[in-house]
């Protein structure tokens, strides 16, 4: 089974809250259906929390499908440690840890919208890919 890092900014773009299914959403869905082992963390999940609790995302997104998405994520993924040791890689010092905790935990890929991280794709290790490709590499569509 492929192992993935799920940035939260793909979690809080998948979940449900349109009508046809995004990229996004379809990784999420792919998480709740075990299609993937999907790598969590306390600070990853804190972040998701605290997007979920900007008004952006509070009048887009319904109150009960992102605690469903919580609770979800509780049981299906698998949770690490935050990672320690973090190396500098990044522009953004704050998604170094994303990159860590996918070495600790032997990911693939870590998933993302982040523009830091795909920039840097080809340099990283484990390697850094939009919700699109995921898509694309595990057989999802919509």
């Amino acid at each position: 089974m492929r192992r993935l890092v799920v940035d939260p900014n793909v979690l809080v773009s998948g979940i449900p809250s349109q009508a046809r299914p995004n990229p996004p959403g379809l990784v999420v869905e792919a998480i709740g259906d075990q299609v993937f082992e999907a790598v969590l963390c306390p600070r990853l999940l804190g972040e998701l929390r605290k997007a979920l609790r900007k008004p952006y995302f509070r009048n887009r997104v319904e109150k009960a499908a992102a605690d469903e998405v919580l609770a979800m994520l509780a049981t299906a993924a698998l949770m690490l440690d935050d990672p320690g040791g973090i190396e500098p890689v990044l522009r953004d010092p704050d998604d170094d840890y994303l990159l860590a905790l996918a070495k600790e935990a032997g990911a693939e890929a870590i998933v993302t919208g982040d523009k830091d991280l795909l920039d840097h794709a080809g340099e990283l290790e484990p390697k850094a890919i939009n919700a699109r490709e995921a898509c694309r590499m595990m057989g999802l569509s919509g």
